[in-house]
């Protein structure tokens, strides 16, 4: 379905990204593509769909040949009815915000008929099980739901191939299990599928064929690779606490935004040096309670007391810059300082022992994780000492969690990270659990007991494959 020969791709002024790359899917098979941040999985799908030339007008080399027909020989419009794109974020899928209205105008637009239209849209909502969202707003789903209906979409135009970005980004346990349901639906149906991810562990059992992105290569990897042990049990782990100081106080917390209370009677005193992990579904109110953490929102009632500087990193982390270069971002930290030049030089230290020896490079274009660890510099340069971070683990790759986790403990200062799901427990070594469900917040032990650690060992064995 999909045969790639010496393939070369690089942006305007840049060096070569995709370097002679050779890839084949076959029809009904499912193939998985993992590589480090920023390795060229997106250049790739770029380059795949046309979008690298036509949209951000790339240099191409090499041959592309989809069902059977060269990359160019398809229009954009053909293209789309062969091969559909399932972004990393969903909600960039959506024209309008109604779903029945948003699927049904796409269908009318495939189908220049209205029973024809109405028919597939019929066949793909009972199929995906998503008619109880007709009538929901896209901004209203959960990231499960989400995933669902985008995919929904896709399958409209009755592709051969689905690509999907980054799928399992941003999904809870329950989204996860969702998606993999999906999967195995869109497997029965013959449809080739090429999926690009980062959180591969739950996928491991629902692919055919694995191969590993590197250096602008790409080369198969045997599944025997996947079937190493991931986890290793270890002993007990105290949380670490260096201080009796407190470093958050609630009490009494409540919170609501229109209807129904979002949390509820939620107390919890957090140590100047603690390290701190949040579990909760989607839609559970983690994000919540940060904000108001932060004292970006206030609560209905109860009290939030914090002694010292917090600092929110949202969860989507490109929210969190504002300027177009790292030196523009460290100068306007330092503006608010009372002496500029000895901020600065600090900043630049910090900067560089971080990893950025280049800054005028924008933040925009780092990888996700890169993205993490300047928020976090920039946030140490503004003296910030409680450090809110909103999901992190978004975007990494097992290796870059492992990483900002070494960072996060370094850091002077009370951390605390929010998780929705399990599997990001494990690297969570030496972080006190708390859950967040249905509003109220308890400690949960499991984490300090003897349990599961990522065994790092096997995951860069993978990598280096």
């Amino acid at each position: 379905m999909l045969k790639v020969k010496d393939l070369w791709f690089r942006y305007p002024n840049s060096d070569w990204i995709l370097k002679s790359l050779n890839l084949e899917l076959y029809e009904g098979e499912t193939l998985l593509v993992i590589g480090r941040s920023g390795c060229g999985k997106t250049t790739l799908i770029r380059a795949l769909t046309g979008a690298g030339m036509h949209i951000y007008g790339g240099e191409v080399r090499g041959e592309v040949e989809v069902d059977g027909k060269r990359l160019e020989e398809y229009s954009l419009e053909e293209l789309r009815r062969v091969v559909q794109v399932v972004n990393q974020d969903p909600r960039t899928h959506f024209v309008y915000p109604n779903i029945y209205e948003d699927l049904y105008t796409y269908a009318i637009q495939i189908y220049r008929d209205e029973k024809k239209a109405v028919e597939a849209l019929e066949l793909v909502s009972n199929s995906l099980k998503i008619r109880n969202l007709f009538n929901r707003l896209y901004f209203e789903l959960s990231g499960g739901e989400l995933r669902r209906t985008v995919i929904a979409n896709a399958i409209l135009s009755k592709p051969k191939i689905i690509i999907f970005d980054e799928p399992l980004m941003w999904l809870d346990d329950i989204g996860v299990e969702d998606y993999l349901d999906v999967i195995e639906g869109l497997r029965s149906y013959g449809i080739s599928i090429l999926i690009f991810e980062h959180r591969f562990m739950p996928l491991v059992n629902h692919i055919d064929r694995a191969s590993i992105l590197a250096n602008g290569f790409i080369k198969e990897i045997s599944l025997d690779v996947f079937r190493k042990p991931f986890y290793s049990m270890q002993n007990e782990v105290k949380p670490h606490i260096s201080s009796d100081e407190k470093g958050i106080s609630i009490n009494n917390l409540w919170f609501k935004y229109d209807g129904d209370w979002i949390l509820r009677n939620i107390s919890i005193d957090i140590y100047r040096d603690d390290a701190v992990a949040i579990y909760g579904s989607n839609g559970s109110g983690k994000s919540t309670l940060l904000k108001i953490i932060a004292g970006y929102l206030k609560p209905v009632k109860g009290t939030v007391k914090r002694f010292g500087k917090a600092i929110y990193i949202p969860q989507i982390i490109s929210l969190f810059f504002t300027e177009e270069s790292i030196e523009l971002e460290l100068r306007s930290i330092c503006r608010n300082s009372d002496d500029f030049k000895k901020c600065y030089s600090k900043g630049y230290s910090i900067l560089r022992s971080y990893g950025f020896d280049d800054l005028s490079q924008t933040p925009f274009n780092l990888s996700w994780g890169q993205q993490e660890r300047l928020a976090i510099a920039l946030a140490l340069i503004a003296n910030h000492n409680i450090f809110l971070l909103d999901e992190p683990f978004s975007g990494l790759t097992y290796l870059d969690r492992a990483t900002l986790i070494d960072y996060l403990k370094s850091l002077p200062g009370a951390k605390i990270v929010t998780i929705s799901s399990r599997d990001s427990i494990p690297f969570l070594n030496g972080f006190k659990l708390y859950s967040l469900h249905n509003g109220s917040i308890i400690r949960d032990f499991s984490s300090d007991r003897a349990s599961q650690r990522i065994d790092l060992s096997n995951l860069s064995s993978i990598y280096s494959e």
